[in-house]
């Protein structure tokens, strides 16, 4: 009978059979070669992100930028210098209008007649004028009458006067008689009202010649009336002085305008610039006339160049109360961050766009 026999299990003290090692083993390196390559690595990767820090920092630091700013223009007013009911409207809301344009109109009629008035009077002035200037003559002769008058009067007094003062004495020792005495008294009282209305008479002829010199003064303002109903009937017509376009048009004709209230407004197109706020800590590195580069949040792929016009030299504190003479207020709390201030800073567009800015727009500026 056969029976199965199993080979002897070999003994842990006697020696096994080694496989041969595999290609896998062989090639991998050893962990003390992984630790310096890594090692390197992660250096290496710090010392760039800090060199990149750096670098973004000094770029920030010295190019400031900031997108808190906003794209501005001058707006004025356009208010009629003076008042009636508008006849004629000319433009439409956000219209672009020219220098010289006629934006309305004012029923010009009372001043159509104002100046027909003014130009009457100053035809009826120049009518007294050529009159008194013909007559000029005639009066020069009659004062030159006048004044021979009164000098012939004045010479008759005298003698009057001699005449009474040397008969007086001679009446109280009898050498002289009452009656002649009394005449003498009466001449003289005859000479002296001879005088009187001579004089009167060179005064008249003096009023008479001075008319001509009264009307001549007065023609001076009758022709600055004349020039200022003109100027009042060319207000009728308000025209824009610079090219722009027209905003917050809230009128229709029929509208009646008051001197010196605005109708609507007009933004002048000649020339935008950017309010941007830079923080306190960055308007240090640039100044007036700087240069600037603007991007529109419009369109970001424009670039527009630009100028430091001037920098804010004063904001209005908000967490300050000023109380007139009284002590300073301490507020308890504790702020954790500080935010630093921004100031305002104008930088004016070289080359803007009319048909891209608008104002109110937001805008980036960089700091060249």
């Amino acid at each position: 009978m056969n029976t199965l026999t199993t080979p002897p299990t070999p003994s842990a003290s006697e020696p096994q059979p080694t496989s041969p090692p595999s290609s896998a083993t062989r090639s991998a390196p050893p962990n003390e070669w992984r630790k310096p390559a890594g090692l390197i690595i992660t250096i290496a990767v710090i010392v760039g992100a800090v060199v990149l820090a750096l670098w973004v920092w000094n770029v920030i630091e010295h190019h400031p930028r900031t997108d808190d700013a906003v794209v501005r223009a001058n707006v004025v007013g356009i208010a009629p210098r003076v008042r009636g009911q508008i006849i004629k409207l000319n433009v439409q809301d956000n219209q672009a209008v020219a220098a010289g344009d006629v934006l309305f109109e004012i029923d010009p009629a009372d001043y159509e007649l104002s100046l027909a008035k003014a130009k009457a009077a100053l035809a009826t002035l120049d009518q007294q004028i050529e009159v008194a200037r013909a007559q000029d003559a005639q009066l020069k002769f009659q004062v030159k009458a006048a004044e021979a008058g009164v000098e012939r009067a004045k010479a008759e007094l005298k003698q009057a006067g001699d005449t009474l003062g040397r008969l007086q004495p001679l009446l109280t020792n009898g050498f002289a008689k009452a009656d002649d005495v009394d005449r003498a008294a009466t001449v003289k009282q005859v000479a002296t009202a001879a005088l009187a209305a001579e004089e009167q008479r060179l005064n008249q002829a003096q009023v008479a010649l001075s008319t001509l010199a009264t009307l001549t003064a007065q023609r001076a303002g009758a022709v600055a009336a004349v020039d200022l109903a003109a100027l009042e009937l060319s207000y009728c017509k308000v025209t824009a002085l610079f090219p722009g376009r027209v905003i917050s048009l809230n009128i229709s004709v029929g509208a009646h305008a008051s001197a010196g209230i605005p109708v609507f407004s007009l933004l002048d197109t000649r020339n935008w610039y950017v309010m941007a706020y830079f923080r306190e800590g960055e308007i240090r590195h640039f100044g007036a006339g700087a240069a600037v580069e603007v991007y529109l949040s419009t369109v970001p792929s424009r670039r527009f160049a630009g100028k430091v016009q001037g920098i804010g030299w004063a904001v209005q504190p908000t967490d300050a109360i000023d109380i007139p003479h009284g002590l300073p207020l301490v507020r308890r709390e504790l702020n954790w961050v500080h935010v630093a201030q921004r100031f305002p800073v104008r930088i004016e567009i070289e080359n803007p766009d009319t048909e891209l800015f608008r104002m109110g727009a937001s805008a980036v500026a960089i700091i060249k």
